[in-house]
């Protein structure tokens, strides 16, 4: 049987031609930049070079939280305990070195895509208009600033919120009541709330807690 040869041709293309010092360098293993233990749920980090300042933007999903809810200023009466269901909620957390600095706290209906998120204003007590937490007399521990930081925000749920910021107010009447009774009904109540639109984006908050 007669045998069919194969002819294999190959070209060659020069793309770019480079000095022999680049070549070296292309070919040396980049340095790697070990990024430090991130909070849970941590969307963005941004660090700041120059004023040795850290940023975390964490996304927490829509759920049901408890809070105790001090309506008096009465020091002996009792808080009110209600049970919540919240929507995205957004903590930003600043840090300087290994110590916490600040917390902003805000609400979505979506999860977040980028940096240009917009925000709304959260309505969760201890919250002023511009997001910001009363964070008072607490402090928090952690091997590293991630576990500082989860810390924070759980030290955050499980505050005693009290009447010390004028928080935002509610997309409906009734109160905390009003809240934990549609809550009941429906979990995800929350995410078809009308929630007023914060004025500055994601991207706007982290600038100016980064103190760029």
């Amino acid at each position: 049987r007669a045998q069919r040869a194969v002819l294999m041709l190959r070209s060659e293309v020069v793309a770019r031609e480079v000095t022999l010092s680049e070549s070296r360098a292309a070919l040396t293993p980049p340095q790697i930049a070990i990024t430090p233990r991130l909070p849970t749920g941590c969307r963005f980090w941004i660090r700041s070079g120059t004023t040795d300042r850290q940023v975390f933007v964490v996304e927490q999903p829509p759920s049901r939280r408890t809070i105790e809810y001090h309506a008096s200023r009465r020091r002996d009466s009792e808080p009110t305990t209600y049970r919540l269901a919240v929507p995205y909620v957004v903590f930003v957390v600043s840090t300087i070195g290994e110590q916490i600095e600040g917390l902003s706290t805000y609400f979505r209906t979506q999860p977040i895509a980028s940096l240009d998120a917009t925000l709304f204003s959260s309505t969760l007590p201890n919250t002023n208009d511009d997001g910001i937490v009363c964070l008072g007399s607490v402090r928090v521990s952690g091997v590293s600033v991630g576990e500082r930081v989860d810390a924070l925000i759980g030290a955050f749920w499980a505050s005693r919120f009290n009447q010390d910021l004028r928080r935002h107010p509610l997309p409906f009447s009734g109160g905390f009541r009003s809240w934990a009774s549609r809550s009941r009904r429906d979990p995800l109540a929350a995410l078809s709330m009308q929630y007023d639109p914060y004025w500055r984006t994601l991207r706007q908050v982290v600038t100016q807690m980064a103190g760029l």
